[in-house]
């Protein structure tokens, strides 16, 4: 099955949902902050049934502070690891 030449995903009434959270986010009339626009989609995603690493975005969320590149100090042989989680958030 393809849409506009593409390959057409599986959906839901959910996954229908968060795409019409992000648009009315994005027409709201406030000037767009990319990083507290992002947040707010991270605070979004963690309310569903999947694991940050599903998404296939490390390095966007990387590059957002949404997760950090580390080495886990109790498991050092594993190299470097993805932590999702935004900076400065503790939990």
């Amino acid at each position: 099955m393809s849409w506009r030449g593409g390959e057409c995903k599986v959906a839901d009434r959910t996954s229908a949902g968060i795409f019409g959270d992000i648009f009315r986010m994005l027409a709201d009339d406030a000037p767009l902050d990319r990083d507290s626009f992002a947040r707010q989609i991270w605070e979004m995603s963690q309310g569903y049934d999947f694991h940050s690493c599903q998404m296939d975005a490390d390095d966007e969320l990387v590059k957002l502070g949404l997760a950090r590149r580390m080495v886990n100090p109790e498991h050092p042989d594993d190299g470097e690891v993805i932590v999702y989680r935004p900076k400065g958030d503790a939990s």
